[in-house]
């Protein structure tokens, strides 16, 4: 039977410990249950040894009384130089990339969409840089990269898919449930399973019309559910600067075809005056550090080896290359940057009303309302209807 449609505590308390699992060290201030105990099991042959160049990292598991449910995890933010890079990397690419890989032996379309397409408008759906690239690089890349295990779950035709994670995991996994529901072309067996999203303390994963769209696809259909404390910064984050540019046209600023009033109120335009150079100051900083940034990833993707097995589709059996092949389709990304920063969050809302107050055993962890054994605590206390 299907993932049901609504927010079921059971899969969220599940779902919660598994995102905790996935860090290898208990949580805090009170400990989340380990998986073993809700009757969840690893599978490592559908899990990558070792994480991507921005250290992204999942694992997939199984629910030990229904075989064909799964749950594909994603880890958050570690303390180390690549995975907070990813965190940084500011820019709104747009949402919808029609991507190809090419190499000596094929050329291989990839359709990297998380949006639907809004041919016409003046604003597009536009995810976070960094993010986006970490889902790229999960999916093509490691041992086992993530675009060979969808494949393979798709192949069983009642299989169910959870998809969680907390922090950037969940930023990320959000951008995964976007990318399964709207596969298309040689991906498309990709969105038969049925899948359900639980995200936990999510930074904002893209801008207003990625979070329409998200809405439309899973969050206003009771399956795509984001979980935040009330207390916490990480879902406040990153800060938006919204300009004029950001508005949908036509508007009293501008019109259809983005030219400026002229019968604007000179108030107003005063206004705008002042403030978008300052912003505009910022974005500019902001794009330069992910174009310095993307060269030195794909300085290091030059060295990485991808080996494509016959479950990926579009790719030639067994298909060995260097993952230098890449650089081009990063390039290609960067060159739809967003000239934006306007952030907003997405998903069905579920808010865990926290307690203010930082962490009474250490005053300087600035983390004390994100992490996971406080949202246990609230999850608990606020949702349990048993």
């Amino acid at each position: 039977m299907p993932l049901q449609p609504g927010f079921d505590f059971t899969e969220a308390t599940a779902m919660i410990a598994l995102s905790q699992a996935i860090y290898g060290v208990p949580a805090i201030p009170v400990p989340t249950p380990s998986p073993k105990s809700l009757g969840w099991s690893k599978v490592d042959a559908l899990s990558p040894a070792g994480p991507t160049l921005l250290d992204n990292f999942w694992q997939v598991w199984r629910n030990d009384a229904r075989p064909n449910q799964y749950a594909i995890v994603v880890r958050g933010t570690i303390d180390s130089k690549a995975s907070i890079l990813a965190d940084l990397l500011f820019p709104l690419v747009d949402a919808r990339l029609d991507l190809s890989i090419e190499t000596g032996g094929f050329k291989l379309d990839f359709p990297f969409h998380l949006a639907r397409d809004e041919r016409g408008s003046a604003v597009v759906a536009g995810t976070h840089l960094g993010f986006s690239l970490s889902l790229f690089l999960m999916l093509l890349t490691t041992n086992r990269p993530l675009l060979a295990t969808l494949s393979a779950l798709a192949l069983d035709p009642d299989a169910e898919i959870l998809v969680t994670g907390h922090s950037q995991g969940a930023s990320i996994a959000t951008l995964l449930t976007s990318f399964v529901r709207h596969a298309s072309g040689i991906f498309s067996p990709i969105s038969n399973p049925s899948y359900k999203t639980y995200v936990f303390a999510p930074a904002k994963p893209g801008n207003d019309h990625y979070g329409y769209d998200f809405s439309a696809i899973a969050g206003a259909k009771g399956m795509g559910w984001t979980i935040v404390s009330t207390q916490g910064w990480v879902p406040q984050v990153p800060f938006t600067l919204q300009i004029p540019g950001d508005i949908n046209t036509p508007n009293p600023l501008r019109d259809y075809a983005g030219i400026r009033n002229i019968n604007i109120d000179p108030r107003v335009a005063a206004l705008c005056a002042t403030v978008e150079p300052s912003i505009e100051d910022a974005r500019r900083q902001i794009i330069t550090h992910a174009y310095r940034t993307a060269d030195s990833l794909k300085e290091k993707l030059r060295t990485e080896r991808l080996a494509f097995r016959d479950t990926l589709p579009g790719v030639p059996e067994a298909s060995e290359l260097n993952g230098s092949c890449l650089a081009g389709t990063i390039d290609n990304i960067l060159s739809h940057i967003q000239l934006s920063l306007n952030f907003a969050t997405a998903g069905a809302l579920v808010p865990l009303f926290a307690v203010p107050g930082d962490n009474p055993d250490d005053p300087t962890d600035f983390f004390w309302q994100h992490h996971l054994g406080n949202y246990w605590t609230y999850l608990q206390a606020q949702y349990d209807l048993s």
